[in-house]
């Protein structure tokens, strides 16, 4: 009997057990758009002109109308620098085959250098002339813009006070050609009511705007005004610190996130009982129960608070509520503790108020 090539039988392994192997998704580089050319966007800026005094060629007129449209002389004076190094250029030859130009040819290339260096040179002195005229003329115009605002002066009396400002501040708006004039009193209060204000317990800042205009101050308008404040013995720290980050109000809530959290909780205990009447009942009620204070004295506080929050015992739990409110935003242990020894000592005290009478 002829062996078999294969075994009886042997150990395969099952197709339908074989792992599928993932798929993985192929990531295509975005393909550019042939098709639709870049955007070009036109120069609609000033461009400079040759002075009608000067006369010069038309090569130079070229040139000098490549850099029309730069705003001061450095840049100007680098441009040309670079034109003049990429116009030069050398031969490039290997040192096995040597080539030296006819001497007709290397005189021709030296007097077209030359020649182009001086036009490049004629002009950075043009440029350097307007410049020198622009930097003397710039001073004259803004005199005489500034004049010509003072002059259309929008009001007389304080918007506030109805009064001439005894401490006069002017602010100037540039693009209207106008000025207003307000007491440095009457700005300085408007701008910290601004920074600072708040609802509820939480700051919610605003920038300081033209009382008459309700637009915001610019950056240079901003710190005309806090140094006219200066000027008169009004300063602040919030004036300060909003000029000082280049009068950004984001930026200014973002660095004085806790002092204007502060600001906030004192603003609103502030306000009158009857609006604190939730916060400062919750806080009591906290209390209270921490401490065991008996029902009826804790219902005789609450009722005094309703009817006559005029009480000395009930303006002292409304600061000491604050005082608790800003030692937990600080996040101070030695504060937090001095307000639970306070605690102590007033609960102790509206347990004897309120023992026996309402009213004491």
């Amino acid at each position: 009997m002829e062996a078999t090539s294969m075994p009886s039988f042997s150990i395969g392994i099952k197709t339908r057990n074989k792992k599928k192997s993932k798929s993985k998704s192929k990531k295509y580089a975005p393909v550019l758009n042939l098709l639709q050319p870049d955007v070009f966007k036109i120069y609609s800026g000033h461009r400079w002109k040759i002075p009608e005094g000067i006369q010069v060629s038309n090569s130079v007129k070229s040139k000098f109308s490549m850099l029309a449209t730069l705003q001061n002389f450095k840049e100007v004076r680098e441009k040309i620098t670079e034109n003049i190094k990429n116009m030069k250029f050398n031969f490039y030859y290997s040192t096995e085959t040597p080539w030296k130009a006819p001497q007709s040819v290397i005189s021709h290339i030296t007097s077209y250098y030359a020649k182009q260096e001086n036009e490049w040179n004629k002009v950075r002195a043009i440029y350097f002339r307007i410049f020198k005229l622009r930097k003397l003329i710039l001073p004259l115009i803004f005199n005489w813009q500034v004049r010509k605002c003072l002059k259309n002066c929008k009001n007389i009396e304080d918007p506030v006070t109805l009064e001439v400002p005894k401490n006069p501040v002017i602010i100037i708006d540039f693009i209207k050609r106008m000025s207003f004039v307000y007491d440095a009193n009457t700005l300085k209060k408007t701008i910290e009511n601004r920074l600072l204000l708040s609802d509820y317990m939480f700051p919610e800042p605003r920038a300081p705007v033209n009382l008459l205009t309700n637009e915001p101050f610019t950056l240079g308008q901003f710190i005309s005004v806090v140094e006219q404040c200066k000027k008169y013995g009004y300063v602040s720290w919030l004036m300060d610190g909003y000029k000082g980050l280049n009068a950004d109000i984001q930026l200014f809530s973002f660095h004085n996130k806790q002092k204007l959290k502060i600001e906030a909780i004192k603003t609103f205990f502030k306000r009158d009982p009857v609006y604190l009447r939730e916060v400062v009942i919750d806080y009591f009620n906290l209390e209270a129960d921490n401490y065991d204070l008996p029902i009826l004295q804790k219902h005789r506080f609450i009722n005094t608070y309703d009817t006559n929050p005029d009480r000395l015992i009930i303006h002292k739990w409304i600061g000491l509520t604050r005082e608790y409110y800003i030692a937990k935003e600080l996040n101070e242990p030695k504060l937090l503790m001095g307000v639970s020894d306070k605690i102590e000592d007033i609960l102790n005290v509206i347990y004897k108020q309120f023992m026996f009478t309402f009213e004491r």
